[in-house]
């Protein structure tokens, strides 16, 4: 009896455990049937950065129309799903929603490093592949996790040292920098890295920090005129930095330079700071062009923008929309080298190999920057450009 007892539990033991093996098997073919590819996405529709997750996912929307139309990849078409997400819990939720509910594919974190840093644990321990495309913050890139690629946006150390080189190139002899940081995860991951980098390179950095959202910046300027800074580096967003700039002169700031990040970079900030006040303002784009900058390039993808969602509101079509619209290309780019037999381990490989991936390579339009990735770094993009404001519009200049 007691052999008979032990056997069944062994016999029970084994059929559970066999019972399992196929869901394992099987959760990397998730979201993949003869003719569809489901990705999942979250990031922010509402709140403070709405203008980062409305537009990328209408970028990334807009590309998988036209790649759809295109034929698909490996005879089957793409279909996303995006949840909205703007706190860590909603990030967390929406990721979980995405892969254990909705049994997407792979997933695309368009939420910033806020999103991206409340997700990171998950996303390493499902081993989805994840395409991180905007969030800066290390807690999504340290440690390295094989399943997790980053898109057009930098980690924080190319970050910073581009804002040195233009801190340099608009004050030369600058022996102080100012730095002007928001409390949240974006510029504070910038923070980290920039501030000991602008020591290494001869400059006494003056920080000061504002809440998100801030539009009075007094105590912030008050300082930085107090320690003559010449030039001050603003790690916020467009309107962040557009009020502290238009507040300066107020406070007896006057001769002073700015750089900003590409939170910043938006021409809606020209409206905000004035004409007067852009000939000081330099910064950095993680794309070639800006959507208003008369060259073809930009003009193709404003007119095929504005055919599928109509005349677009003030700011858009933005960075964030040529991003999603430009990385969603890599995924594809990606997806097609994976092969017909989708798994995730074959995606990952796939994926770690590709080089100088770009939206003409399947009939796309170039607006970001080629990617190119190996088994050791998945940072797709290490090329920034230097942007200035010309004729009322932020313009890349090289």
């Amino acid at each position: 009896m007691i052999v008979q007892s032990v056997l069944r539990k062994a016999s029970i033991a084994m059929s559970l455990l066999a019972g399992l093996i196929p869901l394992v098997a099987n959760a990397a073919e998730q979201g993949v049937t003869d003719n569809e590819i489901v990705i999942g996405a979250l990031g922010p529709l509402t709140g403070a950065v709405s203008f980062m997750g409305g537009a990328a996912r209408d970028g990334i929307q807009l590309a998988v129309v036209k790649i759809n139309d295109a034929g698909g990849i490996n005879g089957r078409k793409l279909r996303i799903i995006f949840e909205h997400a703007f706190t860590p819990a909603e990030s967390v939720a929406a990721a979980k929603k995405l892969v254990e509910g909705d049994k997407v594919f792979a997933l695309v974190l368009a939420s910033g490093s806020t999103g991206a840093a409340a997700a990171a644990d998950y996303v390493r321990q499902t081993g989805i592949p994840t395409y991180n495309m905007f969030g800066a913050t290390p807690i999504i890139r340290e440690p390295f996790a094989k399943n997790v690629f980053h898109g057009a946006v930098p980690d924080p150390l190319g970050s910073a040292e581009k804002l040195i080189a233009l801190a340099r190139r608009s004050v030369p002899a600058a022996k102080k920098i100012g730095i002007m940081a928001g409390t949240y995860a974006f510029p504070q991951s910038n923070l980290k890295a920039l501030e000991p980098r602008a020591r290494a390179a001869g400059l006494e950095p003056v920080i000061e920090q504002f809440d998100q959202g801030a539009r009075d910046f007094t105590a912030q300027l008050v300082s930085f005129t107090r320690q003559q800074v010449p030039v001050v580096i603003v790690l916020g967003t467009f309107t962040e930095a557009g009020f502290a700039i238009k507040q300066a002169p107020e406070i007896g700031l006057s001769k002073v330079a700015w750089v900003l990040d590409p939170s910043g970079v938006n021409d809606a900030i020209v409206q905000i700071i004035g004409a007067d006040n852009t000939p000081s303002v330099i910064g950095y784009s993680n794309t070639p062009y800006f959507i208003n900058q008369s060259a073809p390039v930009p003009a193709k993808f404003k007119e095929i923008w504005t055919t599928r969602f109509g005349q677009p509101p003030q700011g858009r079509p933005n960075l964030y929309d040529m991003i999603g619209y430009g990385d969603t290309y890599v995924l594809a780019e990606a997806l097609q080298a994976a092969g017909r037999d989708l798994t995730w381990d074959g995606l990952i490989k796939a994926w770690s190999n590709i080089t100088d991936a770009r939206p003409s390579k399947f009939g796309g339009i170039d607006m970001i920057y080629p990617e190119s990735f190996s088994e050791t770094d998945h940072q797709g993009n290490k090329r920034l450009g230097t942007a200035i404001i010309k004729s009322g519009i932020w313009q890349v200049i090289d």
